[in-house]
């Protein structure tokens, strides 16, 4: 495009903004956004009901982070498809509503109509022609002039700075003695481990208080993650370093039960930071695999063959493209029992949504499984999987 300064994204979803716009505001500083998003929710039969309550918390996402920002949210235009048509009506009817409400709080939210767009104005099924694309400019045209008028847009908007947020959990099966069965672990802030042995659980066999399980390596429990990387059973002890480097400590039993072998640096990393970077085992053979999960859910694999400097790794490229959630919201399980690592969303409500890996994008792909648990009442930033 002549002018390439718009976050215009192929396929994205209300999600892959959500995950984008902290960083993307303070690096634009713009005094006016114009929202047109929720048409692949509407085509993909993504979480339809909950989408008008998305974009209202991506609309809270912008003003919270600039509340004197203009922001001209859009109806969506017409689809030829009439199931997908039929949600964007739904969805459409909604807008105007959620524009209302946030506009009666004092913020600068308009509304703007694209409902002269028709299907005579489209490409194909979803996007318009360049006649279409006219209409579209014309209606945001038309709601810039009356933001005008109404004084609500200023010269320069202050944005607040990126909030700082923490990585999600990084941890995939935290099994210390090769039971099969996943242990309790808590990580203190200078990288030492106490951990309890799973006997069944509270009122099913109880635990047993192994104490010292790592005594730390002198990275903060921060950087701490466990993973099996040598698919003998057992987590190993991995610190991921701020430039994506891991150096991991196979667990021969622990502090004191066997101890540990410094495997040194297992991966060199991607060129992606260590916030990025999770452990799964995608492919089913025991071994945690090096994942980097970018900040739209888009996934990059690397299969773990014995890390660098002992087997390598395998490039698998994109391994999962996404679902339009963020990918703060996205874990890592196996939920049948297969032994590969399933995809998951975690909501804000803690319910869990879930694709079976089937050998990931471009391999077998993903099997939607709908909706994996519906929660139980507590946020999702408390669940672990």
């Amino acid at each position: 495009m002549p002018d390439p300064d718009h976050e215009g994204h192929w396929g994205w979803k209300i999600g892959g903004l959500a995950a984008n716009v902290d960083k993307w505001l303070p690096a634009a500083k713009p005094n006016v956004v114009l929202l047109h998003i929720g048409t692949n929710d509407m085509h993909d039969n993504y979480r339809v009901d909950t989408a008008p309550a998305r974009l209202g918390d991506l609309v809270d996402q912008i003003t919270s982070a600039a509340p004197q920002m203009t922001v001209l949210v859009s109806s969506l235009v017409p689809s030829k498809d009439p199931g997908t048509q039929k949600r964007i009506e739904m969805f459409n009817a909604a807008v105007p509503r959620l524009v209302a409400e946030r506009q009666n709080r004092g913020f600068h939210i308009g509304f703007v109509d694209m409902g002269k767009v028709t299907t005579r104005d489209l490409a194909d099924d979803l996007h318009p022609n360049d006649g279409g694309y006219v209409k579209m400019a014309d209606a945001f045209y038309d709601g810039l002039a009356r933001a005008v008028g109404d004084g609500w847009i200023r010269q320069r908007v202050d944005i607040r700075p990126t909030p700082i947020r923490k990585t999600p959990p990084g941890d995939y099966r935290v099994d210390i003695n090769g039971d099969g069965r996943a242990d309790y672990l808590a990580v203190q802030d200078n990288g030492a481990v106490n951990a309890w042995v799973n006997n069944g659980g509270s009122g099913h066999g109880g635990w047993s208080d192994v104490g010292v399980f790592a005594t730390g390596v002198g990275e903060p429990g921060e950087k701490v993650r466990f993973a099996d990387i040598n698919g003998d059973g057992r987590a190993d002890y991995l610190a991921v370093q701020d430039n994506g480097a891991v150096n991991a400590w196979v667990n021969n039993g622990g502090s004191g039960h066997g101890g540990w072998s410094d495997v040194g640096v297992f991966a060199t990393g991607v060129g992606e930071p260590g916030e990025k970077v999770r452990f799964a085992d995608i492919n089913g053979d025991g071994r945690a695999d090096y994942l980097v999960v970018q900040g739209d859910g888009v996934v990059n694999a690397w299969v773990n063959n014995g890390g660098s400097g002992h087997g390598g790794w395998s490039d698998v490229g994109v391994f999962a493209t996404g679902v339009g959630e963020p990918g703060e919201k996205v874990r890592f399980a196996d939920i049948n029992g297969d032994g590969k690592a399933d995809y998951l969303v975690v909501q804000d409500n803690g319910a869990i949504d879930a694709w079976i890996n089937n050998g990931g994008s471009g391999r077998g792909g993903w099997g939607e499984y709908g909706t994996f648990a519906d929660g139980f009442g507590a946020p999702g930033s408390s669940v672990r999987v």
